[in-house]
């Protein structure tokens, strides 16, 4: 990311885009996905064709296999991919510090960092830092239904 930033900030100031929430809606997705389909590409292919030809057979479209056989297959690990993706950008300070200058723009951990002074105390920091985990806390509660089905969907067969 390091490596990145330089140069997105001189092309975020010629476009006007530095102080805006609209660059960093561009910087995340943008530095996320191609996590998010290195990690998916692994598992999408270890399903076995033999699925999908099955259900082509069965009659059903392609799309539908991918609905109805490939998806429902693929659950554990996009859920599993959606938060680790989510905690990427959730977390992520180095672009809202470098791109973000007004205060009513700060991110979450922009605004936190700005506590890191002399003049709040140090219970305030952690209490802060506290609540920036609570909504990976309620994602992960959320998905974990979906990651613990996965870990026993092959442990019995028929």
């Amino acid at each position: 990311m390091i490596v990145l930033v330089i140069p997105l900030y001189a092309i975020f100031s010629q476009l006007g885009m530095r102080n805006t929430l609209w660059g960093l809606l561009l910087v995340y997705p943008a530095t996320t996905i191609p996590v998010a389909l290195y990690m998916l590409q692994g598992y999408f292919r270890g399903i076995p064709a033999e699925l999908e030809e099955a259900g082509l057979m069965d009659g059903l479209t392609r799309m539908n296999v991918i609905r109805k056989i490939t998806l429902p297959l693929a659950l554990p690990a996009l859920a599993s991919v959606a938060l680790y993706v989510f905690m990427i950008a959730w977390n992520e300070f180095l672009f809202a510090f470098m791109f973000l200058d007004n205060v009513d723009l700060y991110t979450l951990s922009r605004g936190i960092a700005e506590l890191n002074s002399s003049e709040v105390p140090r219970q305030h920091l952690m209490a802060g830092a506290v609540i920036a985990t609570v909504p990976v806390l309620a994602l992960f509660l959320w998905f974990e239904r979906f990651l613990v089905a996965g870990l026993t969907a092959g442990s019995v067969k028929g």
